[in-house]
């Protein structure tokens, strides 16, 4: 049984794979592209251009912006660092730009059944604003790319319990 499978594409990884009755053969055969010095690497090219995850999120960005003016696109996620990390049950947030980062914890405290006696803290771009900064100043300073604002959070230990 003889099945050979090959991609039209040039300068990708051509198997072709034989078959016999006691034993499989895998040969490759890789084809080189001369490409001329004005023609751009492809590998440069695909690290320039944004993947379709990220437009759909610019996307979804521009129309919670374009449809809720007066509020802010927020993803909130646990930090990676956090050992016993929280997970949360709603990661994409609209809030309103005069919502305190106080309210904003309150409301993450409530959606992650955080104990009292522990302290979160909650980072945006790795820094820590205080408690009375507005979150619409904070998103015009400090947005993503794709139009969200990541904000990620941790727990600590408050009065020596563990």
């Amino acid at each position: 049984m003889n099945i050979t499978n090959s991609y039209s594409a040039q300068g990708i990884l051509q198997p072709s794979f034989t078959s016999q009755s006691q034993h499989t053969e895998i040969t490759t055969q890789t084809v080189r592209i001369h490409t001329p010095p004005s023609t751009p690497d492809l590998t440069t090219m695909s690290a320039a251009l944004p993947t379709n995850d990220c437009i759909e999120r610019v996307k979804k960005s521009q129309v919670i912006l374009e449809k809720y003016p007066d509020r802010v696109p927020l993803i909130i996620q646990p930090s990676k660092n956090d050992r016993d990390a929280y997970p949360i049950d709603k990661s994409k947030y609209i809030t309103p730009r005069d919502l305190t980062m106080m309210q904003l914890q309150q409301i993450i405290r409530k959606r992650i059944r955080f104990p009292h006696e522990k302290a979160l803290f909650m980072f945006i771009d790795n820094k820590i604003f205080p408690i009375t900064s507005m979150i619409g100043n904070i998103y015009d300073d400090y947005k993503d790319s794709d139009g969200f604002l990541y904000v990620t959070y941790c727990q600590e230990n408050t009065f020596g319990t563990s």
